[in-house]
C-alpha cells in the first residue's frame, strides 16, 4: 500500500467522508488527510482526493445517468487516471514522509510559557507557524528531510532561534526551549508569566513591587532597598534600615538573581543594586518553598533586566538639588544622575545592560544648628550585565556589582553632634555567573558567585566619648576594619513535569557556600554623666585587636509542585543545611497549598513551615573585641567598690528540645529558628479591584541576646541565645484600576510584634552603642500596630502623570533608659510610642517628545504636603529634665527633577 498524503501546514481535515475531505477548489493536486498512524509510520490506505472537489456539507444532487458508451470511456479514463496516479505516488513516496517536533518552551524557572509565538522556516521560507498551549507546548508536521530553522518569541522574554536537523531516521523529535527574560521599556513591567490557573504557579503569595513604577513615587527610590518601604509589612526604622514583620535585616534575606546579596559580617542589606537596572522585586513574609533558606522574617527576591533587541538609553537626575534658605543659595543638597544603557552586541546572541548612578546626599538634620547639621552619603553604584544565548537549551549570565560608598558622621542626630559620630567607608562587590541548560525537558541551573564587603569606621579625633542624659560629647569609642567575602555554588534542577494522580513539577538544589571575616576592632575608655555633668561610671576599655573567622554552609533541598487538579494544588518540602560555625545541622520542613473554587477569580492560600537564621560572623567576632573593666561612683564623686571586669564570654546551648535541631556541645552552637503560618484569601471582584486579605502568625526562638550575667562568680558580658518573639500580622491590600497607567495600591496592616529587644547585633553591628544593656521584654523597635498606605500612578491627558503617596501609621516604639543609660524596667502600662505618623506626599510629571527619539520629564515633587508635625526626635532618658518631649520634624518640601529619555 502507498503512504498517506499529509498537509503541508500540519493542520490537516479531519477524517471524515470522502465529501467532507474534499479539497478546497484549486488547479493543482491537493494533499490531505490524516490516518491515524504514529508519526513516521506507514499508513495502511491510500486517500486519492479528486481536483476541484467542493468542500461542504451540502447534499449531494442526484446523478444523472450516462449511456454505456459514456459508462466504458469513463472508466477507461478513471483506470488510465489511478496508474498514473500510482505510479508519481511510488516515486515520490521518499518525499511524503511525515516527522513530527514536539516543542515544549518554558521560563528560566522552569515554568511553562503558554501563547509563546513559532515560526518554522527552510532557507528563508516559511513553511509553518505555531503558538504554545496552556501547558507551554505545541506540536507540528515536518514533510520533507532538511535543516529548519526555529524562532521562539514571545512578549517580555529574548526570542530564540534554533536549528532543527530532520532525517529519514529520525521520525519525531523533542525540541525543548528556554526563554530568558528580556529588558522591558520605563512603561511597562512584565512582572509574571502568563499562567491557566493559579494552581499551576507555587503556593506562596509574595507581593509584586513594580520598579517602573516605584521609581517615580515621591521618594524616588534610587536603589532596590530604597523602594522596599512602599510593601505593606515593610518600613524603615528609626536608623534607616529595612525592618520586615517587625524584624531587623539580619533575620530577612536579600536575593538578587537567586544569589545571598547580604553582608557576610553583619547580615545588613547594604547599598543594594540601582532600581533601574531590576525586573521584578517580590517580597514574601515566610515563603513556604523550600529553596529559600538564611532567614526567620522574610526574603526579598529581585530579578535584573537583560538587554533587549533594541538599543536603549536613559539620564535620569542629571541636575543637583541645592539648599535654599531665606532666599539663599547654600551649597547643594542632592546630586543623583543615573545613567542606563542596555542593547544587542550580537542581535539574537549577545546582550549587554549597564546601569550606573552616583549618590550625593546631604541629609539635613533639622534639630542642629545648620551649620552642623550635616551628615552626608557618597557612593557609585554601578550594575553591568551580559546575557549569551548559546543555544535554544543554554543561556549564559554574568553579572558585576560594584558599589564603593561613604558615610560622614553616621548616625547624627540631636544626642550625638558631628564629633560624636564616626565615619564609615564600605567597598560591595559581587561577581556572579549563572548558566541555564534544558536537560530532557527540564532546567538545570549552575551558578557560581563572590561577594566581598570590606569596611572602615572611624571616630573623628582621640577624645574620650562621655554619655549624658541631654546630650553625648567627645569622639566615638569605637574604630573597626574588616573585609568579609562569601562564595557560593548553588545548582538547582527542575525535572520535566511528571504525571500521576496530578501534575508534579519538582525541583532539586544544593548549596555550597564559605564564608571568611577578617579584621580588628579597637575601643578607647569613655565616660557615663548626668545631667548636672557628675561622672556616674568610667568604662575602660583594654584588650582586643584582631580576628579571622571561616565558616561553610551547604545545604540541600528538595520540593514539588502537586497539582491536584485545576482547582487544587500543594507545595511540599524540605530543606536540610548546616552552619559550620555554630556547630549545628538544621531540618526545615514546609508545606503550603492554593486552592481556588472558581475559574481563578478567588484563590485561598496558605501554608506552614520552619525557617533559620543565618548567624552573622561577627557575633563570633565577640571574644576578640575589648574587655570593659566598669568604674561606679557615688553622689560626692567617690568610686565605689573596685572596678569590676567584665569578661567576653559566648555561651553553650544545651541540646535544644527542638527536635529538627542537631547542636555539638561547642560553645556558639546557635540556631535561631521560627515556627510560622499563614492563610491568605484573593478575590478578582472586577477587571477594576483586586483584593488580598493575609494573615501571618510566627513565633522566633533561640534569637541571639548579649546582655551581662555573673557566671561563677565572675561578671561578664555573655553573648547567647536566649530570646524570643511572637508576631501577628494581619494584612488587606487592594489593586484599584484596570489600567497600569491609573492604578491605586491600598493596604492596611494590623501588626503585633513583641518579644526581648536586646539584640545583639546593636553591639555586633557597624556602629555599636558603648553601653551593654540589661535585657527587656516590650514591643520590638519597629512594630507598627496600624500602618495605612496609598500610592500609584495616575495617567491624566498631554502626557501629564500624578503620582500620590499616602501613609498614616503609628508611631516606632522607644525604651526609656536612666542615668547608667539602662533600659528602665517594664510597667504594664501602655508601650512608649512616637506620635502617630502622617504624611501626603505628591509627585507631578510631564513628558516633552523633543524629537523622535527624545524627549525630556519634568517632575516636581512635594513632601508633607499638609505640614504636619512627624517628631524626629524624643527626650528618652528618666534623668533628663525634658523627659518625654519630641522634637523636631521635616516641614513641607519641594524639589524639581529633569530626566532625558531616549
Amino acid at each position: 500500500m502507498g503512504r498517506e498524503l499529509r498537509c503541508a501546514s500540519g493542520h490537516c481535515p479531519p477524517r471524515s467522508s470522502v465529501a467532507t475531505r474534499m479539497a478546497r477548489p484549486s488547479n493543482s493536486w491537493s494533499q490531505a488527510g490524516q490516518s491515524g498512524a504514529e508519526p513516521g509510520e506507514r499508513a495502511e490506505d491510500v486517500r486519492i482526493l479528486l481536483p476541484n472537489a467542493r468542500i461542504g456539507l451540502e447534499k449531494t444532487p442526484e446523478p444523472r445517468l450516462a449511456s454505456p458508451r459514456f459508462r466504458k470511456a469513463g472508466a477507461i479514463a478513471l483506470v488510465i487516471w489511478i496508474a498514473i496516479c500510482g505510479v508519481s505516488h511510488a516515486s515520490g513516496a521518499g518525499d511524503s514522509l511525515s516527522w513530527v517536533i514536539n516543542l515544549s518552551v518554558v521560563d528560566e524557572k522552569n515554568l511553562p510559557l503558554p501563547h509563546a509565538n513559532v515560526e518554522v522556516r527552510v532557507r528563508e521560507e516559511l513553511v509553518n507557524t505555531s503558538s504554545t498551549d496552556a501547558n507551554g507546548k505545541t506540536m507540528f508536521t515536518i514533510n520533507a528531510p532538511g535543516t529548519y530553522s526555529l524562532k521562539i518569541q514571545k512578549k517580555g522574554y529574548l526570542s530564540v532561534q534554533t536549528a532543527v536537523e530532520v532525517s529519514e531516521a529520525n521520525a519525531a523529535q523533542n525540541v525543548d526551549v528556554v526563554l530568558s527574560s528580556a529588558a522591558l521599556n520605563r512603561e511597562s513591567v512584565e512582572v509574571k508569566g502568563e499562567a491557566s490557573s493559579p494552581v499551576t504557579e507555587t503556593t506562596g503569595s509574595p507581593t509584586v513591587l513594580d520598579p517602573a513604577k516605584a521609581k517615580d513615587t515621591p521618594s524616588h527610590p534610587a536603589t532596590v532597598v530604597d523602594a522596599l518601604p512602599l510593601v505593606p509589612g515593610i518600613v524603615s526604622g528609626l536608623d534607616g534600615s529595612i525592618r520586615i514583620a517587625g524584624f531587623g535585616e539580619d533575620h530577612s534575606a536579600l536575593l538578587v538573581n537567586s544569589v545571598d546579596a547580604t553582608d557576610p559580617a553583619t547580615g545588613a542589606f547594604g547599598l543594594s543594586v540601582p532600581i533601574d537596572s531590576v525586573r521584578t522585586i517580590e517580597v514574601s513574609e515566610m515563603p513556604y518553598l523550600a529553596e529559600y533558606g538564611r532567614f526567620t522574617a522574610g526574603v526579598v527576591a529581585v530579578e535584573t533586566r537583560r538587554g533587549g533587541e533594541k538599543w536603549t538609553y536613559s539620564l535620569n537626575d542629571p541636575f543637583p538639588e541645592f539648599f535654599i534658605r531665606s532666599g539663599h543659595l547654600e551649597g547643594v543638597r542632592n546630586a543623583t544622575p543615573r545613567f542606563n544603557v542596555s542593547g544587542p552586541l550580537i542581535p539574537h546572541r549577545l546582550y549587554f545592560l549597564e546601569g550606573a548612578e552616583y549618590l550625593l546626599n546631604k541629609h539635613e538634620v533639622r534639630t542642629l544648628p545648620f551649620s552642623e547639621s550635616l551628615t552626608t552619603s557618597k557612593a557609585i553604584n554601578s550594575f553591568t550585565q551580559f546575557d549569551v544565548i548559546i543555544s535554544a537549551k543554554q543561556l549564559l549570565t554574568g553579572s558585576f556589582h560594584f558599589a564603593p560608598h561613604s558615610q560622614q558622621y553616621a548616625g547624627l542626630d540631636f544626642f550625638n553632634p558631628q564629633s560624636v559620630t564616626p565615619n564609615g567607608n564600605f567597598h560591595e562587590t559581587t561577581a556572579t555567573l549563572a548558566d541555564r541548560l534544558v536537560i530532557g525537558g527540564g532546567v538545570l541551573q549552575s551558578t557560581i558567585s563572590n561577594r566581598v564587603v570590606s569596611s572602615d569606621i572611624a571616630p573623628q579625633g582621640t577624645a574620650s566619648m562621655v554619655l549624658i542624659p541631654t546630650g553625648n560629647l567627645g569622639n566615638y569609642f569605637s574604630q573597626e576594619s574588616r573585609r568579609a567575602n562569601r562564595v557560593e555554588w548553588i545548582e538547582e534542577w527542575a525535572p520535566r513535569t511528571f504525571h500521576f494522580a496530578g501534575i508534579h513539577t519538582f525541583k532539586f538544589g544544593s548549596v555550597l557556600g564559605h564564608s571568611e571575616n577578617v579584621g580588628h576592632v579597637y575601643a578607647r575608655p569613655f565616660l557615663i554623666e548626668d545631667a548636672t555633668g557628675r561622672r556616674v561610671q568610667f568604662i575602660n576599655l583594654a584588650g582586643g585587636g584582631g580576628f579571622k573567622l571561616s565558616d561553610a554552609e551547604p545545604a540541600a533541598f528538595a520540593e514539588d509542585h502537586w497539582a491536584l487538579n485545576s482547582h487544587l494544588a500543594i507545595d511540599v518540602g524540605l530543606r536540610r543545611e548546616a552552619q559550620t560555625i555554630t556547630h549545628t545541622s538544621r531540618t526545615a520542613p514546609r508545606s503550603g497549598f492554593v486552592w481556588t473554587p472558581d475559574a481563578g477569580k478567588t484563590v485561598v492560600r496558605g501554608g506552614v513551615g520552619v525557617f533559620y537564621d543565618s548567624v552573622p560572623l561577627d557575633v563570633y567576632a565577640f571574644s576578640s573585641y575589648p574587655e570593659q573593666t566598669i568604674t561606679s561612683y557615688n553622689s560626692l564623686g567617690m568610686p565605689v567598690g573596685q572596678p569590676v571586669l567584665y569578661l567576653n564570654l559566648i555561651s553553650q546551648e544545651a541540646q535544644s528540645n527542638f527536635p529538627l535541631i542537631h547542636r555539638s556541645s561547642k560553645s556558639g552552637n546557635f540556631a535561631p529558628y521560627s515556627v510560622a503560618w499563614n492563610v491568605g484569601f484573593e478575590r478578582v471582584v472586577n477587571r477594576f479591584l483586586l483584593l488580598r486579605v493575609k494573615y501571618i502568625q510566627s513565633h522566633e526562638r533561640d534569637m541571639i541576646t548579649l546582655q551581662p550575667e555573673v557566671v561563677q562568680n565572675q561578671s561578664a558580658f555573655v553573648l547567647g541565645a536566649s530570646g524570643w518573639a511572637r508576631t501577628r500580622q494581619t494584612e488587606f491590600t487592594a489593586r484599584i484600576g484596570a489600567d497600569s497607567k491609573r492604578q491605586l495600591f491600598f493596604s492596611y496592616v494590623r501588626q503585633y510584634a513583641y518579644g526581648d529587644i536586646n539584640d545583639a547585633n546593636s553591639y555586633l553591628g557597624n556602629y555599636p552603642f558603648p553601653v551593654v544593656r540589661e535585657n527587656r521584654v516590650a514591643s520590638l523597635p519597629s512594630e507598627i500596630p496600624n500602618r495605612f498606605l496609598l500610592w500609584g500612578p495616575l495617567a491624566l491627558h498631554r502626557k501629564i502623570r500624578v503620582i500620590p503617596h499616602v501613609e498614616f501609621r503609628n508611631g516606632f516604639p522607644y525604651q526609656p533608659t536612666d542615668v547608667f543609660q539602662q533600659y528602665v524596667a517594664g510597667t504594664f502600662g501602655p508601650q512608649h510610642r512616637f506620635p502617630r505618623y502622617f504624611s501626603l506626599d505628591l509627585r507631578v510629571s510631564k513628558d516633552i517628545q523633543v524629537d523622535a527619539k527624545h524627549s525630556v520629564r519634568l517632575s516636581g515633587t512635594v513632601r508633607n504636603v499638609t505640614n504636619h508635625f512627624n517628631p524626629l526626635e524624643v527626650h528618652s532618658n528618666i534623668a533628663d529634665p525634658q523627659y518625654g518631649g519630641f522634637f523636631g520634624t521635616y516641614d513641607r518640601r519641594f524639589t524639581l527633577d529633569f530626566d532625558v529619555l531616549f
